[in-house]
């Protein structure tokens, strides 16, 4: 079903999400219109450094523990096997990236360490794409397709960014943008910078500057549709860290940039619960003075500090709690779901079975995708 945005509500063919019409008859009311939102960025993951031993322990620091070896496929492969399992328990959208996301055990990475050093992501340094990841991205959308899921693309990530030369961001872009309406993908989500406020993008995908570039995204897209006849549509965005995305600093978001995007990708990192009350309330007020007109807020990551020999974190459910009664998104970032490898995409965790038990309360029985209904139905 093709997502579309109306207001503040996502619309999944004609029905609002988690509706009766959308396939979720029995969910929580206060979903209709939202996006619960998993934070898996690392499902298309590689480093192609030859040495993958930061830690100066002697092995490959993303070697699978049964195997003593890194596998890119393996992990796409069992990312996509999961899908379905996240869908049943009513999850439908997921946030990926193309330049991944910190991928070592804690965040942020241990002392000495640094994504900065890792060679992670589907854009060479002239912005060209590598085959590899792109393939294994379109594993990912096309079995999101199948499942009627709500993909979330991130293009880039502050700590990969500058392995891109500065003056071949665009190219990056363009490409990016080209590949997925080629591959006939629509309605998708594209978080262009993951937290865009932060000092380490160079500066065209840096607040005050990256609304330029929200508007490439789209200028591209209507280049591609005067061309070939077609209509397709993306949602363009870009997301702020958990520590911008207080009231005092969301007052200072330029108008530029809130006139420029099609929803608001706030983070929930590290913050109390009445900061996000606050928060939204202040996002609400920038969008009537200067969007001037109503916009969807996803909290589109969350999690909480990690505790010295915790097994694994997540997002505050309390503020999953918040944002549903103030109409709001939310996803969970939950920490043995980024890391790599991820032993388990589903519920190989606490952290993960809690998450997966509360969207599960929440969403009800979901109906199967419209591609298994139809399917079916032809039988």
């Amino acid at each position: 079903m093709k997502l579309s945005i109306v207001g503040e509500d996502f619309i999944q063919g004609d029905a609002r999400t988690y509706t009766k019409g959308a396939g979720f008859p029995d969910a929580d009311e206060r979903l209709a219109g939202l996006l619960l939102n998993h934070r898996v960025i690392n499902g298309i993951f590689d480093d192609l450094n030859e040495d993958r031993d930061y830690d100066g322990d002697g092995r490959d620091d993303w070697a699978y523990s049964d195997t003593g070896e890194w596998d890119p496929e393996r992990n796409t492969d069992q990312f996509v096997d999961a899908m379905s399992d996240w869908r049943a328990c009513g999850v439908i959208a997921f946030t990926i990236s193309l330049q991944g996301g910190n991928p070592f055990p804690t965040s942020p990475p241990p002392d000495g360490l640094s994504t900065r050093d890792l060679d992670c992501g589907a854009f060479d340094p002239d912005g060209s794409l590598r085959p590899a990841f792109m393939q294994r991205l379109r594993r990912v959308l096309n079995e999101a397709k199948r499942l009627d899921m709500v993909p979330i693309v991130n293009y880039f990530y502050q700590g990969g960014n500058r392995r891109i030369r500065e003056e071949t961001i665009e190219t990056a872009i363009d490409n990016a943008t080209n590949w997925l309406l080629e591959q006939g993908y629509d309605r998708l989500i594209i978080d262009l910078a993951n937290e865009c406020n932060a000092s380490a993008y160079w500066p065209a995908l840096q607040l005050p500057n990256i609304h330029e570039m929200i508007y490439q995204v789209k200028d591209t897209i209507a280049l591609y549709n005067n061309a070939r006849g077609h209509e397709r549509v993306f949602y363009v965005g870009s997301s702020f860290t958990g520590t911008f995305s207080t009231p005092e600093n969301l007052r200072d978001i330029p108008a530029s940039f809130m006139r420029a995007v099609d929803l608001l990708l706030p983070h929930g990192n590290k913050r109390g619960t009445e900061e996000i009350v606050s928060a939204i309330e202040v996002l609400r007020e920038r969008t009537e003075t200067l969007a001037r007109k109503p916009l969807p807020i996803v909290y589109n990551e969350d999690t909480q500090a990690v505790e010295e020999g915790a097994e694994d974190t997540g997002g505050d459910l309390e503020h999953l709690e918040v944002c549903l009664d103030a109409h709001v998104s939310w996803g969970n970032l939950i920490r043995s779901h980024q890391r790599v490898p991820c032993e388990d995409w589903f519920q190989g965790t606490q952290v993960q079975r809690h998450w997966f038990e509360t969207t599960r309360e929440l969403a009800g029985e979901p109906e199967p995708p419209r591609s298994v209904r139809t399917f079916r139905h032809r039988i």
